[in-house]
């Protein structure tokens, strides 16, 4: 059964903090030296009962992309608190390693090289023969990827 919105933010609020997260609202915040991390939990407007899991990254030493959750962000499909909190963890633990995310993007780079978005919009790509590398990779502008792939690792 999926857990109720009240009942994940009483779950989380103290692991969160324990891990050094600051809350505000429905929005925890850590900032480290090399990155910050949000999870937020958003309402949906248009189901009072229904809401959104959506943790997200910004790298420090790059501007923010604006209107986004981070550089990186997804969505945690609402399951069990339990779930919800190993995914976001599992998350900030994977996109936050420079060298995972230099290679990720690089990756990404090539499969959007192979696969413009003319060719996307048409319906010509073959996902399972050509799988997007990382789908939070959408949300990053051209700019942002040619900055991470210039990070010192």
């Amino acid at each position: 059964m999926n857990v109720s919105e009240e009942e994940l933010i009483e779950f989380i609020k103290p692991i969160l903090k324990d891990k050094g997260f600051r809350k505000k609202a429905k929005r925890w915040t850590k900032i480290t030296e090399h990155f910050t991390y949000m999870f937020y939990i958003q309402g949906s407007s248009y189901d009072k009962d229904a809401y959104y899991v959506r943790p997200g990254i910004i790298i420090n030493a790059i501007k923010a992309e604006p209107g986004h959750y981070g550089h990186f962000m997804t969505d945690i499909p609402v399951t069990t608190k339990e779930e919800i909190l190993a995914t976001a963890l599992e998350f900030f633990s994977q996109w936050s390693s420079i060298a995972y995310l230099k290679k990720t993007v690089a990756e990404f780079v090539a499969w959007e090289k192979r696969n413009p978005v003319e060719k996307r919009r048409s319906g010509e790509v073959d996902y399972e023969a050509d799988p997007v590398p990382a789908k939070c990779l959408f949300y990053l502008s051209g700019w942002a990827k040619e900055e991470i792939l210039n990070l010192a690792c």
